[in-house]
């Protein structure tokens, strides 16, 4: 049966949501426990190192990570789902995506060769290329970040029945207030020196480490607290209150806890943010995935099941996207944006080897900008196709 309305304020169930709608919470208060059972209090060397290891095993950190990178290009390209709208607009669902990858490949290789730039005045300026990939995936990655949270107060906000205008722009605010402002402050502030030189190059805060910080940390810390405060207090007071609706609002007002008083320790805001974030997109993936190769019974060949099918699908890519991360990490930039890249990066190496690590580095970017690009495509319930095609998939019972 496909609702709308459903009866219960759950996306599938308190426990599915609990497990991957909210691993933002409990991922962050499990890791405190384990240092808490293991190290007691401990020092911030101790503290570092532990964050450092919940980083890597973390589940399964390398596959859940890039599932969650190629699920929304796989869900638009691989399955039946949107299989009408790419035949009705091959622009945006082949060549817009096509045009993408080949700019990141073309700015990646300026930054391989970015000897010929050396005439330029400025480091900057040399690595021109660089900054602009490194620019557009800081800026492009925080509004996705924001993007999945509001849709998923979004979800929860359809399921509660809370139809009235007003409440869709309160969450839209709250979340851009929270993530693109609240965070970044924190984010620049409260322990990410490196990447805060990377983004602000050659601007006097780039290198700042004077008095400032420590108020400015603190001061988005409890505003960011007392926006999600009065956001708890506005939904107890709704009179279509979510109970789900309210716990995200506290999961999202968990992001400046954690940058600001264990930015780099623990592992927290990594669980918190990163990790809740991979945990959310791969779980709204299969069950909308499941569901569609469910609703398309032309694609049962050989009798197997939407699981097994879904399976054997996005398996193979997961596969060859891990050998792929594995074989050519040190060329991933897209991943780690800072430090800023040394002037002697690629002098002296072959052309052969610096097409190579331009095309590398430039899928590295692509996979990322692709994912971020359909993502858009594939949850914006504002756009006839997917209200047509994956909201009923996504609001399905069970």
């Amino acid at each position: 049966m496909n609702t709308l309305n459903a009866p219960s304020p759950w996306i599938q169930s308190p426990r599915w949501d609990s497990l991957w709608m909210f691993a933002g919470l409990w991922a962050p208060l499990l890791a405190l426990l384990a240092y808490a059972l293991t190290h007691g209090f401990g020092d911030a060397g101790t503290r570092h190192s532990f964050g450092l290891s919940v980083e890597n095993i973390a589940i399964i950190y390398l596959p859940l990570s890039i599932l969650h990178r190629i699920s929304t290009t796989y869900a638009v390209l691989g399955t039946p789902i949107l299989r009408e709208e790419r035949r009705k607009d091959p622009v945006r669902y082949y060549y817009v995506p096509a045009a993408i990858a080949a700019g990141c490949i073309g700015l990646a290789l300026a930054f391989t060769f970015h000897g010929a730039f050396a005439f330029m005045p400025t480091l900057h300026a040399q690595l021109w290329a660089y900054f602009l990939l490194a620019y557009v995936m800081f800026g492009w990655e925080r509004w996705h970040f924001c993007a999945q949270e509001f849709g998923v107060l979004s979800i929860y906000r359809v399921r509660a029945g809370q139809t009235a205008s007003e409440d869709k722009r309160f969450d839209r605010a709250f979340t851009i207030f929270m993530m693109l402002g609240v965070n970044t402050v924190l984010v620049f502030c409260a322990g990410y020196a490196d990447l805060r030189q990377v983004m602000l190059y050659g601007t006097p805060l780039a290198d700042y480490r004077g008095a400032m910080l420590q108020p400015v940390a603190l001061g988005a810390f409890l505003i960011g607290a007392a926006a999600t405060a009065y956001a708890m207090l506005r939904e107890l007071r709704h009179a279509q209150r979510s109970l789900p609706k309210l716990f995200f609002y506290l999961l999202i007002g968990g992001h400046p806890i954690a940058l600001y008083f264990v930015p780099n320790a623990l592992g927290v805001f990594f669980l918190s943010y990163v990790f809740h974030h991979w945990m959310v997109s791969v779980g709204l993936f299969g069950r909308i995935a499941l569901h569609g190769f469910e609703a398309h019974p032309e694609t049962r060949e050989h009798a197997r099941s939407a699981m097994r099918r879904l399976f054997f699908g996005v398996a193979p890519f997961l596969i060859l996207a891990m050998l792929f991360y594995k074989v050519f990490d040190p060329l991933d930039r897209a991943g780690t944006l800072s430090p800023v890249p040394d002037a002697m990066t690629f002098v002296g190496a072959s052309i052969g080897a610096k097409l190579l690590a331009g095309v590398v580095i430039g899928l590295f970017f692509a996979i990322n900008y692709l994912h971020y690009f359909y993502d858009r495509y594939f949850y914006a319930f504002s756009t006839p196709a997917v209200r047509k095609a994956v909201a009923p998939l996504l609001f399905r019972t069970p």
